[in-house]
C-alpha cells in the first residue's frame, strides 16, 4: 500500500513541478533551452501560446509514458496514467480537428485550446460577429461535448 502511494505521490509531483516550470516559463520571459531565443518584438503571442501548448502536451505525454512503462508503477497507477494519456491524446486531437476545420472556414490563424471542462478558441479578428460565433460555438460544442457556457470565442489582434 505504502509503495502505491509512493507512486502516486511522485506522479502527482512531477505533473506539479511540470505545471510550475511551464509557469515560470511564460512569466518570466525566459526560454527553454531547446528553444532559440528570437527578438521579443517579433514574437507573436499567438504562435507562442501554440508552441508552449505543444511542448506542454508533449511533457504531459512523455511522463505518463514513463510512469505507463516503469517496472516499478503497480496496476492501479498504470491505469490512472493511461486513462489520462488517453484523456491528453483526446483532448490535442480535438485542438487540431478544430483548428483544421476553422482553418478551412476562412478562421486563419485560429487557436484552440481544449480542457476537460472548457475550450478557448482566440482567433486573429478584432471583433467576431454573432453569426460567426455560432457557427464557431456549434462546431466546438460538437467536436468536445461541452456546452455553450464552458465555450469561450476570444478575438485577438
Amino acid at each position: 500500500m505504502k509503495r502505491k502511494a509512493l507512486t502516486a505521490l511522485a506522479v502527482l509531483l512531477l505533473l506539479a513541478a511540470d505545471a510550475f516550470i511551464t509557469w515560470k516559463i511564460s512569466h518570466t520571459g525566459t526560454s527553454q533551452p531547446t528553444v532559440a531565443a528570437a527578438p521579443l518584438a517579433a514574437v507573436d503571442p499567438m504562435d507562442q501560446f501554440r508552441l508552449e501548448r505543444e511542448q506542454l502536451a508533449a511533457r504531459q505525454e512523455a511522463q505518463l509514458n514513463d510512469i505507463i512503462y516503469n517496472a516499478n508503477s503497480d496496476a492501479e497507477t498504470v491505469s490512472r496514467a493511461q486513462t489520462q494519456l488517453m484523456s491528453l491524446l483526446e483532448r490535442r486531437e480535438h485542438e487540431v480537428t478544430l483548428e483544421g476545420i476553422l482553418q478551412s472556414r476562412g478562421f486563419d490563424g485560429a487557436l484552440v485550446s481544449v480542457s476537460e471542462r472548457s475550450a478557448n478558441v482566440l482567433l486573429r479578428r478584432e471583433a467576431v460577429t454573432s453569426r460567426e460565433s455560432a457557427v464557431i460555438l456549434d462546431l466546438v460544442m460538437r467536436e468536445t461535448g461541452l456546452t455553450g457556457g464552458n465555450v469561450k470565442i476570444i478575438p485577438v489582434k
